[in-house]
């Protein structure tokens, strides 16, 4: 079994974080491409309907879920005075994946041409989300520190 120290950690969740986000972000550009070709692709009923949905969709998955994990997974620590470490990258993964939904919300907005509020929207709260999950050195130690996980 290998030792469990910072560097460890932090490789573990920046390979998390790319293979998990990889796909998404590959998304984005695709439909930036899509537009850089000037290919229009509609989207099925009224426009307004879809950016409003997306919007709400990609600000409960970049800020809202997010948040709730967070609050729950602290809670928890509160309760069990002791987080397993697996269970601390287990936490982070379930961050990652939840705030590369919000990417793909923000890529369909930015597809369908939705509003620029919405458009806008959209991309904000998927770029907080994913900001919110990198894997920086000062975070992470601050989070081992607070959840007294050895590392």
């Amino acid at each position: 079994m290998s030792e469990i120290t910072t560097e460890n950690i932090l490789k573990k969740l920046w390979k998390t974080f790319w293979i998990i986000t990889v796909l998404p972000l590959l998304l984005f550009v695709g439909v930036v491409l899509v537009h850089q070709l000037e290919i229009r692709i509609t989207a099925p009923g009224n426009i307004r309907t879809w950016g409003i949905f997306l919007l709400v969709f990609s600000v409960t998955f970049g800020v809202a879920v997010p948040v709730y994990i967070r609050t729950s997974f602290h809670g928890r620590y509160v309760k069990e005075n002791h987080i397993a470490i697996s269970k601390y990258l287990i936490y982070q993964r379930n961050m990652i994946t939840v705030c590369s939904i919000a990417i793909v919300s923000a890529s369909l907005a930015y597809l369908f041409i939705v509003s620029p509020l919405y458009l806008y929207g959209s991309i904000l709260t998927a770029l907080y989300g994913i900001y919110s999950v990198l894997p920086f050195r000062i975070k992470i130690e601050n989070e081992l520190r607070i959840y007294r996980l050895d590392g």
